[in-house]
């Protein structure tokens, strides 16, 4: 059994779970992701540092500077942890301490930093809004905590909804006040003497956001009916006055201040950014087709660019005339494309792998899929599989968005498979799209080959290995009770220049009024495996007969079928939701019985591994020709973290993969792992002097750009020289991905080509 094999993250995480902030001078923003904090530089779009915190502490709920010292960054953790940050130059970060709250059955949901000149406490504050850990009443709570010390000052009594922006703080120019809603009053203190007043809407209305001017006693609110608010001289009661601006249609999820508070932003599902100018209700300015709902929304300082959060996980970076300046975009998700059921798990069509361009494929933008590149670690491109304008919701109405439900990709990458869905009411039957797509050599992407419609919902598309050098090829669609069968022909005779299309070749018939769940296609592409219900039916695609033989033990119905390869070729493996089974495809014989609870079975595609997930987190790597275990690895998300679960798992293979005898399971193959948090996540191999390696270059080169690594490495190699202090390492830093990777960093973080092209020119010799 191996231990030097780690879980690593690649890629995904929110960066949307709060506000973004800048930094001081504007140049780069802050996002929490997880427990870490990753810096992005607003020119680019591009990661420039991240600073790592321990993940017991929790996902980051807000990011704030520190009230007396600008050059720390205060992040607020979910588990009631305080962690200050002293910012070194403009994008490293080292750990200064760590404080506890004062709040220890209680899960932080939001916080925001306030100066001890702006309260009645002598001490830099905090405001926490906090609701009790195991419980399911959704109130919320709010206290002003001792920043330094995480002591309670002082507790509000009222509760508040469970909402991003439902509480504010402002008016440091003129009186400071603190205020947030409940349904539909509005609550109003002086953060001096903490007196209160409060406002009530119309019963019919509710209060979505709440947001306090910078610098005057201005407070505007957002409602559900899209109404922006904003009441004038809110501490004092008798001369209180408002103006409302109205465009929304639906409730407002955001509004926020330009620095000097003469205009606002306001976002919603709308996907449209709206710029307001505070003396006139009337003019308006707008930034439509953004790419998903707006949820939050951050300024500079000086009011040159605008932070629009969107749901879809990215970040716009708008400048002052609202035109898109740059956007932060890493592992997108397609949760909003609609609300019906059969779009309610993340990334429905699950996950493909493209050996052409070394990519996982899954459901991107509302419509589309992504290619995350392997190679590159980071999102390659989205294709839009829909081709439809994505439609907003409406106030009374329902929108039904389609979106990609099915794909695969053909073991060649010469073609796309994929299904499109239109969720339905009762009023409504919309039938499955079923389209192919072929990958064209001269643009270099899948363009659409055959379109058709199938009034039978499928539920899965299956690739028969390519048999021949020709690339011939077949595609399974499983549906309810049956499965069909689809292959590409020639449309013309020109042989130098064939055209091909798919078109419908077989039909399975029913098997005993079963329901089919799984098919496998043998390594060799000539034997069909299908589930139906507790059995499992053979078919030999040459054959016009409609199967050839069926195996059945017990009474479970078999959800996952996998034929072996390589040496396992001529087995099959079978799970059910609580067993394993392999089966002697020559002999129809049942080899092995393995009592298990599976959720996920996948295989290896160039090998004989298979691995399997169980409810429980567990991981078990076998192949089908031995009993012992290749590797097992209980409860891999650990015990600390019992919300996560695995969506989707495959195995890709490597870029340099050798065929034949390996010593291990993923010396080939990298096994990758979608899971619920949208984190992609794999597990890969390590050793002791990697680790010892990583350790040094972690210590040494920690939240570092390529020309920080080749400054820093400098200065080491020179201390070293006299100190001797690890010598052995520094031969080992990776010099050529660095030149590399220098060239692909904004203008204003390099040093001067001609000071590099010796390095780089020597590092594409050694390439």
């Amino acid at each position: 059994m191996e231990d030097n094999i780690v879980l690593k993250k690649v890629e995904g995480g929110s960066i949307i779970s709060h506000p973004p902030l800048f930094s001081e001078n504007g140049r780069f923003i802050y996002v929490g992701c997880g427990a870490d904090i990753n810096c992005f530089s607003v020119s680019s779009g591009k990661l420039v540092a991240n600073y790592t915190a321990d993940q017991n502490f929790g996902r980051i709920v807000n990011l704030c500077f520190h009230p007396s010292d600008d050059k720390i960054l205060v992040a607020i953790h979910f588990n009631a942890v305080v962690v200050f940050w002293n910012l070194i130059g403009t994008q490293a970060a080292k750990l200064s301490k760590q404080q506890e709250l004062d709040l220890k059955k209680y899960n932080v949901v939001n916080a925001k930093c306030l100066s001890r000149k702006y309260c009645s406490y002598d001490v830099d504050c905090i405001f926490i809004s906090f609701k009790l850990r195991a419980s399911s009443n959704n109130d919320i709570n709010i206290g002003l905590f001792a920043l330094e010390k995480g002591t309670l000052l002082h507790k509000f009594d009222e509760n508040l909804e469970n909402l991003p922006h439902i509480w504010s703080i402002g008016g440091f120019e003129d009186v400071p006040y603190f205020a947030f809603a409940h349904k539909n009053i509005i609550y109003i203190y002086n953060l001096l003497n903490y007196k209160k007043n409060k406002i009530k809407l119309g019963s019919d209305r509710t209060v979505t956001v709440v947001q306090c001017h910078p610098n005057s006693n201005t407070l505007a609110i957002g409602d559900n009916t899209g109404r922006i608010v904003l009441y004038y001289n809110v501490i004092h009661k008798n001369t209180r006055s408002q103006t409302v601006y109205h465009w929304h249609t639906l409730p407002v999820n955001d509004v926020i201040f330009t620095s000097s508070g003469n205009n606002f932003y306001s976002g919603g599902a709308e996907n449209v950014l709206v710029k307001w100018f505070c003396e006139n209700t009337e003019t308006r300015h707008y930034l439509p087709r953004i790419s998903a709902n707006i949820v939050h929304l951050s300024v500079t300082e000086d009011s040159q660019y605008i932070a629009v959060s969107t749901q879809n996980n990215s970040i716009i970076i708008v400048n002052s005339q609202n035109r898109i300046h740059s956007v932060i975009q890493t592992f997108t998700w397609g949760v909003n494309a609609s609300n019906a059921d059969e779009f309610e798990k993340v990334f429905p069509a699950g996950v493909s792998f493209d050996s052409r361009s070394r990519s996982l494929v899954t459901n991107g933008f509302p419509g589309h899929i992504q290619f995350f590149s392997l190679d590159q670690s980071q999102l390659a491109f989205n294709l839009d599989i829909v081709c439809q304008n994505f439609m907003t919701k409406t106030r009374d109405q329902g929108v039904f968005n389609a979106d990609v439900c099915l794909l695969a990709i053909s073991d060649d990458s010469s073609w796309l498979a994929t299904v499109e869905r239109r969720p339905f009411d009762d009023k409504y039957v919309v039938n499955d799209v079923l389209k192919f797509w072929t990958y064209n050599e001269k643009s270099q992407i899948y363009k659409l080959n055959t379109y058709t419609s199938s009034v039978d919902r499928i539920s899965k598309l299956c690739f028969r290995p390519s048999v021949d050098s020709d690339g011939s090829h077949m595609v399974a669609t499983l549906h309810k009770d049956m499965y069909k069968l689809w292959s590409p022909y020639n449309l013309s005779e020109d042989k130098k220049n064939p055209i091909k299309s798919w078109q419908h070749e077989y039909t399975s018939k029913l098997y005993h009024n079963q329901p089919l769940h799984a098919v496998s296609f043998s390594e060799d592409g000539c034997i069909l495996a299908a589930a139906f219900g507790p059995s499992i039916v053979l078919k030999v695609l040459d054959d016009s007969d409609d199967f050839k033989t069926s195996l059945t033990h017990g009474f479970e119905h078999i959800r996952f079928l996998e034929f072996g390869k390589n040496a396992s070729s001529w087995m099959l493996v079978a799970a059910s939701s609580a067993r394993l089974l392999v089966w002697n495809v020559l002999s129809e014989t049942l080899l092995t019985t393995i009592w298990v609870q599976v959720e996920r079975l996948i295989a290896d595609p160039i090998s004989e591994y298979m691995a399997i997930f169980t409810p429980n987190n567990d991981l078990f790597v076998f192949t089908p020709n031995n009993k012992n275990l290749v590797y097992k690895k209980e409860n891999i998300f650990g015990n600390n973290d019992k919300s996560t679960s695995i969506l989707w798992a495959i195995f890709a293979p490597k870029s340099d993969h050798q065929n034949g005898q390996n010593s291990s399971w993923l010396d080939n193959s990298t096994l990758y792992m979608l899971t619920n948090q949208q984190e992609l996540l794999k597990f890969e191999k390590t050793d002791t002097l990697q680790k010892m390696i990583e350790a040094f270059v972690e210590d040494n080169f920690d939240n570092l750009t390529p020309l920080g690594r080749i400054i820093s490495n400098k200065e080491i190699s020179h201390t070293t020289e006299h100190t001797n202090k690890m010598p052995e390492f520094e031969t080992l830093i990776d010099e050529d991905k660095s030149a590399f990777e220098i060239l692909e960093e904004p203008a204003h973080l390099m040093l001067p080509l001609e000071t590099q092209l010796e390095r780089i020119l020597l590092a594409c010799l050694k390439t």
